[in-house]
């Protein structure tokens, strides 16, 4: 609970063991969970989902640095896929969002999904509750690669963010995943790239 007091207060080094032990699912993370309860439901949560490649994470990181221009303090939470042979991942996240270290109103937290399906790590939703109590006015949650089954940001997220980009494939596609019905807001990314407003047109069409 040492934790918990010290995470609460702005201990970020408190924060980041906090989060691992509710990741761990151990005893202490249900009366952590328990403690940090009365703290949440302050955080706007914004889910970033879509296909792979369509540039979720370059959309966090730019979308971080305009909230940070505000003054708005962010967390992150970047579900990266594990591996099917070591059970790691990769958390390439980090790599991407390297222009936001240091900053002291960001926090971001990678997790690997350990084979968890629904695009989402199975404690992705408690490390949000954690994010909130700590006092991150906006937690931003980036899935994995979504799909046809992949919609669980939708029970996690207040705004679903769905990201799609020109050249992945056919448009009707990608309509088809189940995903323009979680969808609050539809973006269509790397809009340099020919056949942007095509896709931008596809989706108005529906």
């Amino acid at each position: 609970m040492e934790l918990v007091t010290e995470a609460l207060s702005g201990n970020r080094y408190a924060l980041a063991r906090l989060i691992s032990c509710i990741e761990d699912d151990g005893t202490d993370a249900r009366a952590s969970l328990a403690a940090l309860y009365p703290h949440t439901g302050q955080a706007h949560v914004v889910g970033v989902t879509g296909a792979p490649g369509t540039g979720k994470s370059t959309l966090v990181n730019e979308l971080t640095k305009v909230l940070r221009a505000q003054g708005t303090t962010v967390g992150v939470v970047a579900v990266d896929p594990s591996s099917p042979f070591t059970g790691g991942a990769l958390l390439g996240d980090r790599v991407r969002m390297r222009d936001l270290a240091g900053d002291p109103g960001v926090f971001i937290r990678s997790m690997a999904t350990r084979g968890s399906l629904g695009g989402l790590a199975r404690a992705t939703a408690n490390v949000v509750k954690v994010l909130d109590a700590a006092g991150f006015a906006v937690v931003l949650v980036e899935t994995v690669g979504a799909g046809q089954a992949e919609v669980d940001i939708a029970r996690t997220a207040h705004t679903t963010v769905v990201v799609e980009a020109p050249g992945m494939g056919d448009e009707v596609q990608a309509l088809k995943a189940g995903l323009l019905e979680i969808a609050d807001v539809l973006v269509v990314n790397k809009a340099d790239r020919p056949g942007a407003a095509q896709t931008a047109r596809a989706l108005e069409m529906v």
